[in-house]
Protein backbone atom coordinates (compact mmCIF):
# COMPACT_ATOMS: atom_id res chain seq x y z
CA UNK A 1 0.00 0.00 0.00
CA UNK A 2 1.57 3.29 -1.12
CA UNK A 3 -0.45 5.61 1.10
CA UNK A 4 -2.61 5.34 4.15
CA UNK A 5 -5.27 2.66 4.14
CA UNK A 6 -7.94 5.37 4.17
CA UNK A 7 -6.93 6.85 0.82
CA UNK A 8 -8.27 4.59 -1.89
CA UNK A 9 -11.22 3.77 -4.12
CA UNK A 10 -12.47 0.18 -4.42
CA UNK A 11 -13.86 -0.49 -7.87
CA UNK A 12 -15.92 -3.57 -8.74
CA UNK A 13 -16.88 -4.40 -12.34
CA UNK A 14 -19.99 -6.58 -11.95
CA UNK A 15 -20.46 -8.79 -15.02
CA UNK A 16 -23.24 -11.25 -15.80
CA UNK A 17 -23.10 -14.09 -18.35
CA UNK A 18 -26.23 -14.59 -20.45
CA UNK A 19 -26.52 -18.21 -21.56
CA UNK A 20 -29.67 -17.44 -23.54
CA UNK A 21 -32.03 -19.32 -21.22
CA UNK A 22 -32.82 -19.76 -17.54
CA UNK A 23 -29.86 -21.43 -15.86
CA UNK A 24 -29.43 -23.50 -12.76
CA UNK A 25 -25.87 -24.15 -11.65
CA UNK A 26 -23.21 -25.40 -14.00
CA UNK A 27 -21.61 -28.62 -12.85
CA UNK A 28 -18.32 -28.38 -11.00
CA UNK A 29 -16.55 -29.78 -14.05
CA UNK A 30 -18.15 -27.15 -16.31
CA UNK A 31 -17.26 -24.39 -13.84
CA UNK A 32 -13.63 -25.49 -13.95
CA UNK A 33 -13.71 -25.62 -17.75
CA UNK A 34 -15.24 -22.17 -18.13
CA UNK A 35 -12.91 -20.72 -15.47
CA UNK A 36 -9.86 -21.89 -17.42
CA UNK A 37 -11.25 -20.19 -20.54
CA UNK A 38 -11.85 -16.96 -18.62
CA UNK A 39 -8.26 -16.91 -17.39
CA UNK A 40 -7.05 -17.76 -20.90
CA UNK A 41 -8.88 -14.71 -22.30
CA UNK A 42 -7.30 -12.41 -19.71
CA UNK A 43 -3.84 -13.86 -20.39
CA UNK A 44 -4.44 -13.29 -24.11
CA UNK A 45 -5.02 -9.54 -23.72
CA UNK A 46 -2.72 -8.66 -20.81
CA UNK A 47 0.40 -8.58 -23.06
CA UNK A 48 -1.20 -6.09 -25.46
CA UNK A 49 0.36 -2.63 -25.33
CA UNK A 50 -2.77 -0.67 -24.38
CA UNK A 51 -4.30 -3.14 -21.91
CA UNK A 52 -4.77 -1.41 -18.57
CA UNK A 53 -2.59 -3.79 -16.56
CA UNK A 54 0.40 -6.03 -17.13
CA UNK A 55 1.24 -8.95 -14.88
CA UNK A 56 0.99 -12.66 -14.14
CA UNK A 57 -2.32 -14.30 -13.21
CA UNK A 58 -2.20 -16.50 -10.13
CA UNK A 59 -5.13 -18.63 -8.98
CA UNK A 60 -6.09 -18.46 -5.30
CA UNK A 61 -7.45 -21.44 -3.38
CA UNK A 62 -10.77 -20.85 -1.67
CA UNK A 63 -11.70 -22.99 1.35
CA UNK A 64 -14.95 -24.37 -0.11
CA UNK A 65 -14.32 -24.76 -3.83
CA UNK A 66 -17.79 -26.03 -4.72
CA UNK A 67 -19.59 -23.06 -3.17
CA UNK A 68 -17.07 -20.24 -3.46
CA UNK A 69 -15.97 -18.00 -6.27
CA UNK A 70 -13.16 -19.22 -8.46
CA UNK A 71 -10.59 -16.60 -7.63
CA UNK A 72 -7.38 -15.30 -9.21
CA UNK A 73 -5.23 -12.21 -8.79
CA UNK A 74 -3.19 -10.35 -11.35
CA UNK A 75 0.21 -9.77 -9.85
CA UNK A 76 0.48 -6.49 -11.70
CA UNK A 77 3.75 -4.76 -12.37
CA UNK A 78 2.50 -2.04 -14.72
CA UNK A 79 -0.73 -0.11 -15.22
CA UNK A 80 -1.85 3.30 -16.42
CA UNK A 81 -3.90 3.49 -13.21
CA UNK A 82 -2.32 3.93 -9.78
CA UNK A 83 -3.24 0.46 -8.48
CA UNK A 84 -2.94 0.05 -4.72
CA UNK A 85 -3.58 -3.70 -4.66
CA UNK A 86 -3.35 -6.56 -7.12
CA UNK A 87 -6.54 -6.80 -9.22
CA UNK A 88 -8.80 -9.74 -8.34
CA UNK A 89 -10.97 -11.81 -10.70
CA UNK A 90 -13.81 -13.90 -9.26
CA UNK A 91 -16.21 -16.20 -11.12
CA UNK A 92 -19.15 -18.42 -10.19
CA UNK A 93 -21.89 -19.79 -12.47
CA UNK A 94 -22.96 -16.57 -14.23
CA UNK A 95 -21.26 -13.88 -12.19
CA UNK A 96 -17.83 -12.50 -12.98
CA UNK A 97 -16.56 -9.79 -10.62
CA UNK A 98 -13.33 -7.86 -11.11
CA UNK A 99 -11.96 -5.74 -8.27
CA UNK A 100 -9.51 -2.88 -8.71
CA UNK A 101 -8.18 -0.57 -6.01
CA UNK A 102 -6.91 2.85 -7.04
CA UNK A 103 -5.56 5.90 -5.26
CA UNK A 104 -8.01 8.54 -4.05
CA UNK A 105 -6.00 11.27 -5.76
CA UNK A 106 -7.08 9.79 -9.10
CA UNK A 107 -10.75 10.02 -8.23
CA UNK A 108 -11.52 13.01 -10.43
CA UNK A 109 -9.81 11.30 -13.37
CA UNK A 110 -11.92 8.22 -12.70
CA UNK A 111 -14.30 8.84 -15.59
CA UNK A 112 -11.52 8.53 -18.15
CA UNK A 113 -10.05 5.53 -16.36
CA UNK A 114 -13.47 3.92 -16.12
CA UNK A 115 -14.14 4.29 -19.82
CA UNK A 116 -10.64 3.12 -20.78
CA UNK A 117 -10.67 0.07 -18.52
CA UNK A 118 -14.19 -0.92 -19.55
CA UNK A 119 -13.03 -0.64 -23.16
CA UNK A 120 -10.09 -2.93 -22.39
CA UNK A 121 -12.28 -5.43 -20.56
CA UNK A 122 -14.74 -5.38 -23.43
CA UNK A 123 -12.06 -7.08 -25.54
CA UNK A 124 -11.94 -9.88 -22.95
CA UNK A 125 -15.73 -10.12 -22.85
CA UNK A 126 -15.99 -10.17 -26.65
CA UNK A 127 -13.42 -12.96 -26.71
CA UNK A 128 -15.53 -14.96 -24.24
CA UNK A 129 -18.80 -14.50 -26.13
CA UNK A 130 -19.69 -17.64 -28.05
CA UNK A 131 -17.76 -19.81 -25.58
CA UNK A 132 -19.41 -23.20 -25.12
CA UNK A 133 -18.96 -25.60 -22.25
CA UNK A 134 -18.76 -29.28 -23.04
CA UNK A 135 -21.27 -31.91 -21.90
CA UNK A 136 -20.08 -35.37 -20.94
CA UNK A 137 -23.51 -36.98 -21.08
CA UNK A 138 -25.75 -35.08 -23.59
CA UNK A 139 -28.72 -37.30 -22.77
CA UNK A 140 -28.32 -37.05 -19.02
CA UNK A 141 -29.82 -34.49 -16.64
CA UNK A 142 -26.67 -33.45 -14.78
CA UNK A 143 -25.13 -31.13 -17.40
CA UNK A 144 -26.48 -28.85 -20.13
CA UNK A 145 -24.65 -27.40 -23.18
CA UNK A 146 -24.42 -23.77 -22.06
CA UNK A 147 -23.02 -21.05 -24.35
CA UNK A 148 -22.17 -17.44 -23.47
CA UNK A 149 -24.42 -15.37 -25.74
CA UNK A 150 -23.82 -11.98 -24.12
CA UNK A 151 -22.05 -10.40 -21.15
CA UNK A 152 -23.65 -7.48 -19.31
CA UNK A 153 -21.57 -5.41 -16.90
CA UNK A 154 -21.89 -2.41 -14.63
CA UNK A 155 -19.26 -0.77 -12.36
CA UNK A 156 -19.68 -0.23 -8.62
CA UNK A 157 -17.23 2.36 -7.24
CA UNK A 158 -16.81 2.68 -3.47
CA UNK A 159 -14.95 5.76 -2.21
CA UNK A 160 -13.51 5.38 1.25
CA UNK A 161 -14.23 8.50 3.35
CA UNK A 162 -16.07 9.86 0.32
CA UNK A 163 -18.86 11.40 2.43
CA UNK A 164 -16.22 13.69 3.91
CA UNK A 165 -15.35 14.82 0.37
CA UNK A 166 -18.97 15.76 -0.33
CA UNK A 167 -19.42 17.55 2.99
CA UNK A 168 -16.21 19.54 2.42
CA UNK A 169 -17.46 20.57 -1.04
CA UNK A 170 -20.81 21.71 0.37
CA UNK A 171 -19.04 23.59 3.19
CA UNK A 172 -16.76 25.34 0.69
CA UNK A 173 -19.80 26.33 -1.40
CA UNK A 174 -21.38 28.02 1.60
CA UNK A 175 -18.16 29.83 2.45
CA UNK A 176 -18.02 31.15 -1.12
CA UNK A 177 -21.71 32.14 -0.98
CA UNK A 178 -22.46 29.58 -3.68
CA UNK A 179 -25.69 27.59 -3.64
CA UNK A 180 -24.66 24.12 -2.26
CA UNK A 181 -26.96 22.53 -4.82
CA UNK A 182 -24.02 22.86 -7.23
CA UNK A 183 -22.14 19.89 -5.78
CA UNK A 184 -21.56 16.18 -6.43
CA UNK A 185 -24.98 14.99 -5.11
CA UNK A 186 -26.83 16.99 -7.77
CA UNK A 187 -24.80 15.79 -10.75
CA UNK A 188 -26.86 12.60 -10.92
CA UNK A 189 -29.44 10.61 -8.94
CA UNK A 190 -27.99 10.75 -5.41
CA UNK A 191 -29.46 9.81 -2.05
CA UNK A 192 -28.24 8.55 1.33
CA UNK A 193 -28.26 5.02 2.69
CA UNK A 194 -28.02 4.44 6.46
CA UNK A 195 -25.70 1.87 7.94
CA UNK A 196 -27.26 -0.25 10.63
CA UNK A 197 -26.12 0.37 14.17
CA UNK A 198 -26.16 -1.87 17.20
CA UNK A 199 -28.05 -1.78 20.47
CA UNK A 200 -31.43 -0.67 19.17
CA UNK A 201 -29.91 1.70 16.61
CA UNK A 202 -28.61 4.09 19.25
CA UNK A 203 -25.36 4.40 17.33
CA UNK A 204 -26.77 4.42 13.76
CA UNK A 205 -25.22 7.76 12.89
CA UNK A 206 -23.53 6.67 9.65
CA UNK A 207 -25.05 7.62 6.32
CA UNK A 208 -23.43 6.86 2.99
CA UNK A 209 -24.14 8.76 -0.22
CA UNK A 210 -24.97 6.65 -3.26
CA UNK A 211 -24.82 8.21 -6.71
CA UNK A 212 -26.46 6.29 -9.57
CA UNK A 213 -26.01 6.93 -13.28
CA UNK A 214 -26.37 4.88 -16.43
CA UNK A 215 -22.58 4.43 -16.42
CA UNK A 216 -21.90 3.37 -12.81
CA UNK A 217 -22.97 3.33 -9.17
CA UNK A 218 -20.79 5.27 -6.73
CA UNK A 219 -20.86 5.06 -2.94
CA UNK A 220 -19.31 7.92 -0.98
CA UNK A 221 -18.74 6.27 2.38
CA UNK A 222 -18.84 7.69 5.86
CA UNK A 223 -15.58 5.94 6.69
CA UNK A 224 -16.11 2.48 5.20
CA UNK A 225 -18.97 0.01 4.80
CA UNK A 226 -19.22 -3.44 6.44
CA UNK A 227 -19.07 -6.60 4.34
CA UNK A 228 -22.78 -7.43 4.61
CA UNK A 229 -23.68 -3.90 3.43
CA UNK A 230 -21.44 -4.28 0.38
CA UNK A 231 -22.78 -7.77 -0.38
CA UNK A 232 -26.37 -6.52 -0.19
CA UNK A 233 -25.54 -3.59 -2.47
CA UNK A 234 -23.89 -5.87 -5.05
CA UNK A 235 -26.82 -8.31 -5.02
CA UNK A 236 -29.25 -5.39 -5.41
CA UNK A 237 -27.37 -4.14 -8.49
CA UNK A 238 -27.39 -7.61 -10.00
CA UNK A 239 -31.07 -8.37 -9.31
CA UNK A 240 -32.51 -4.90 -9.89
CA UNK A 241 -30.18 -3.68 -12.62
CA UNK A 242 -28.07 -6.11 -14.63
CA UNK A 243 -30.58 -8.99 -14.65
CA UNK A 244 -33.30 -6.53 -15.67
CA UNK A 245 -31.19 -5.23 -18.56
CA UNK A 246 -30.53 -8.81 -19.70
CA UNK A 247 -34.25 -9.58 -19.61
CA UNK A 248 -35.14 -6.49 -21.64
CA UNK A 249 -32.43 -7.05 -24.21
CA UNK A 250 -33.80 -10.55 -24.78
CA UNK A 251 -37.14 -8.98 -25.75
CA UNK A 252 -36.81 -9.24 -29.54
CA UNK A 253 -40.09 -7.36 -30.05
CA UNK A 254 -38.27 -4.10 -29.27
CA UNK A 255 -35.36 -2.82 -31.38
CA UNK A 256 -31.93 -2.71 -29.76
CA UNK A 257 -31.30 1.03 -29.62
CA UNK A 258 -28.06 2.57 -28.35
CA UNK A 259 -29.82 3.36 -25.08
CA UNK A 260 -30.98 -0.22 -24.54
CA UNK A 261 -27.49 -1.58 -25.16
CA UNK A 262 -26.13 0.31 -22.16
CA UNK A 263 -25.47 -1.67 -19.00
CA UNK A 264 -28.26 0.26 -17.26
CA UNK A 265 -30.76 2.50 -19.04
CA UNK A 266 -32.72 5.44 -17.60
CA UNK A 267 -35.87 3.46 -16.90
CA UNK A 268 -34.01 0.70 -15.06
CA UNK A 269 -31.97 3.31 -13.20
CA UNK A 270 -35.01 4.79 -11.44
CA UNK A 271 -36.27 1.36 -10.38
CA UNK A 272 -32.78 0.28 -9.33
CA UNK A 273 -32.62 3.17 -6.86
CA UNK A 274 -35.76 1.91 -5.11
CA UNK A 275 -34.55 -1.70 -5.27
CA UNK A 276 -31.23 -0.85 -3.59
CA UNK A 277 -33.01 1.14 -0.89
CA UNK A 278 -35.47 -1.69 -0.21
CA UNK A 279 -32.78 -4.38 0.00
CA UNK A 280 -30.58 -2.26 2.29
CA UNK A 281 -33.60 -1.55 4.50
CA UNK A 282 -34.41 -5.29 4.65
CA UNK A 283 -30.82 -5.99 5.65
CA UNK A 284 -30.96 -3.29 8.32
CA UNK A 285 -34.32 -4.47 9.70
CA UNK A 286 -33.22 -8.12 9.86
CA UNK A 287 -29.97 -7.17 11.58
CA UNK A 288 -31.75 -4.99 14.12
CA UNK A 289 -34.23 -7.75 14.95
CA UNK A 290 -31.34 -10.14 15.51
CA UNK A 291 -29.56 -7.58 17.68
CA UNK A 292 -32.69 -6.99 19.76
CA UNK A 293 -33.07 -10.73 20.24
CA UNK A 294 -29.46 -10.99 21.37
CA UNK A 295 -29.98 -8.06 23.74
CA UNK A 296 -33.13 -9.63 25.19
CA UNK A 297 -31.30 -12.95 25.62
CA UNK A 298 -28.43 -11.12 27.32
CA UNK A 299 -30.87 -9.23 29.55
CA UNK A 300 -32.72 -12.42 30.56
CA UNK A 301 -29.42 -14.22 31.24
CA UNK A 302 -28.17 -11.26 33.31
CA UNK A 303 -31.46 -11.10 35.23
CA UNK A 304 -31.32 -14.82 35.92
CA UNK A 305 -27.76 -14.45 37.18
CA UNK A 306 -28.79 -11.52 39.39
CA UNK A 307 -31.71 -13.48 40.83
CA UNK A 308 -29.38 -16.38 41.53
CA UNK A 309 -26.94 -14.05 43.33
CA UNK A 310 -29.76 -12.50 45.39
CA UNK A 311 -31.11 -15.97 46.26
CA UNK A 312 -27.61 -17.07 47.32
CA UNK A 313 -27.19 -13.98 49.51
CA UNK A 314 -30.59 -14.56 51.14
CA UNK A 315 -29.77 -18.21 51.77
CA UNK A 316 -26.46 -17.23 53.38
CA UNK A 317 -28.20 -14.65 55.57
CA UNK A 318 -30.70 -17.23 56.80
CA UNK A 319 -27.79 -19.51 57.79
CA UNK A 320 -25.94 -16.88 59.86
CA UNK A 321 -28.89 -14.95 61.30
Amino acid sequence: MKKEETDYVAWYILALFDYGMPVSNLSQRQLNELWSKILKSFKKFIPKEDFFVKGDIKELDMPHLEESFKLAEIDSYKSYVDLRRSPLIGFYNRRLIIRLTIGLEEFFELKAHRDDILRDLKFVFEDLKGTKVSVKDPDGIGEKPWEINEIFYYPLIIVRNGAKMIKEEIKASKELSVDPIFSIPSTSLTYTLPERGKWFSMFSFKEHYIRLSVRSAMVFCDGWIPLEFKQTLINAIYTGGIHEQMRRTRNIQKPLTRQRMRAIDDDILMKLADHIRDMIKTNIDAARIAEKQRFISFFIASLSFLISVVAFIISMLTVFL
